[in-house]
Formats: C-alpha cells, sequence, structure tokens
C-alpha cells in the first residue's frame, strides 16, 4: 500500500509468547482494511485491475493453518490495521549446537505423490501450484486439452487437478471419459475445479463420485483434496 500511494507510513512488528504460542502482530498506520473477514480469500484483492491477483495472503493463510497455527487481520480503532500470526511454540527455546542427524520425517499433513495439475488462466495455475508444492507435492502443469493427453499417455501421475470448464476445450463430462477410456483407473483420482457451482454437471459428479471445488475455495481445502486423492493412488499403485 505504502508503495502504491507514495507516502510514507510507518509499520510495527511485535512478538512475543502467549499460551504456548509465538505471536507476531505486524501494525501499520495505513488506512486500514476494506474488508477485514474476506482478506484471506483467495482471489480477494482491493487493487486495481492488473495490480494483483488476491493469491498472497491467502498463500499465507494456507502456510499458516498446515503448521497449526492461526492468522487474523483487524482495524484499529485509531486507524491502521494489524495482522497477528500464531504459531505453536517449540518445546524448546534452548538452540544446540548443530549436529548431523537423519532427515527427519515430514509432519503428517505432507502430501505425497505426482499431481498434474491443469489450469488455463496463468494467475490461478501459479496459486495452486504454489499451493500444492508447498504441501510436498511434485506438480506438472498443463494448460490444453492437448497437453493433458501428452503428459497422460506418456508419464505416471498419482492424481489430476483440473479446470472442469475451460472455454473451447474439454468440460468436466468429456474428461472424465476420455480419462476412463485412456488411462485406466485415473477417473478415480480426479479433482475438478470450477469458477461457479457446476450445476450443468452436479449431477454427473455426483453420480460417479467425482469431488469438486467451487472457486473461491480456502486454500486448506485444496490440500485437504489433494491429500484424499493420493494416499489412494498410492495404495493402488503399490499393488
Amino acid at each position: 500500500a505504502i508503495l502504491e500511494t507514495g507516502r510514507t507510513g510507518k509499520l510495527k512488528i511485535r512478538i512475543s509468547i502467549s499460551g504456548g504460542h509465538v505471536c507476531t502482530q505486524f501494525t501499520d498506520d495505513g488506512a486500514g482494511i476494506k474488508d477485514a473477514k474476506r482478506i484471506f480469500d483467495p482471489f480477494y484483492t482491493t487493487k486495481s485491475v492488473g495490480k494483483g491477483t488476491g493469491l498472497g495472503l491467502s498463500i499465507c493463510y494456507g502456510i499458516v493453518k498446515e503448521h497449526g497455527g492461526d492468522i487474523t487481520a483487524n482495524n484499529a480503532p485509531e486507524g491502521g490495521a494489524t495482522i497477528e500470526v500464531r504459531l505453536p511454540a517449540s518445546a524448546s527455546a534452548n538452540i544446540e549446537p548443530e549436529v548431523v542427524k537423519p532427515a527427519p520425517r515430514q509432519h503428517e499433513g505432507a502430501i505425497h505423490g505426482r499431481v498434474l495439475l491443469v489450469e488455463e488462466e496463468e494467475a490461478v495455475l501459479e496459486f495452486e501450484r504454489d499451493v500444492l508444492a508447498g504441501a510436498g507435492a511434485d506438480v506438472v502443469t498443463a494448460k490444453t486439452s492437448q497437453d493433458v493427453k501428452t503428459r497422460l499417455l506418456s508419464e505416471h501421475f498419482d492424481a489430476i487437478i483440473m479446470n472442469g470448464r475451460m472455454p473451447g476445450q474439454w468440460n468436466a463430462k468429456e474428461s472424465y471419459q476420455w480419462l476412463k477410456e485412456n488411462c485406466e483407473g485415473m477417473n478415480a483420482h480426479l479433482l475438478f475445479t470450477f469458477s461457479n457451482t457446476p450445476s450443468d454437471e452436479r449431477g454427473f459428479l455426483q453420480e460417479n463420485n467425482v469431488p469438486f471445488l467451487v472457486k473461491p475455495f480456502e486454500v486448506a481445502e485444496l490440500i485437504a483434496q489433494a491429500r484424499r486423492l493420493l494416499p489412494k493412488a498410492q495404495a493402488a499403485g503399490a499393488d
């Protein structure tokens, strides 16, 4: 905001420990947040067209939640806003000398597997890729139905996350049928995303037990859905 207005401002950072959490507060003296309740929603932005995608804070929200923490935003009565990040404190604050140890096990919530992510809109593609990769997935991207065919016929994937409505290309039903006919078993490891509620496809998706998300969705929802697909895919590959 300071960069956009061109004026100087103050940003105060305060770190404290409370109730077993490390709390970091970022407080400024700006104009405040127009809609604090929506500030962490994916694709929500108050910036002008072309100036922002509305994804930065939603990615922060997802990262903090994945680490067992919380992030909130509030306006101050006297002006300005405060964003607070709360993360669980370490069991020990003592810093031990660095020693060579075996690689630690990844936390329980990590995603394991290779995901084909299909989305034609660049900003959305980058957002979803960063979320999934940040959670541990090996992500390969594609933008067209032809890209999908080429990838799936020559490479192995554990799951597919695909835009269910790409203008001039596949719709959800066509994608599902092609996968069922050409990539045995992959139709069971498929997640669709939609820009609005898929009223025309809802019956088909429910009948075939195909999960879907409607934008804007929470970062945690995307990670949770991917996690549900990947264990099944890995189990099938181990048989």
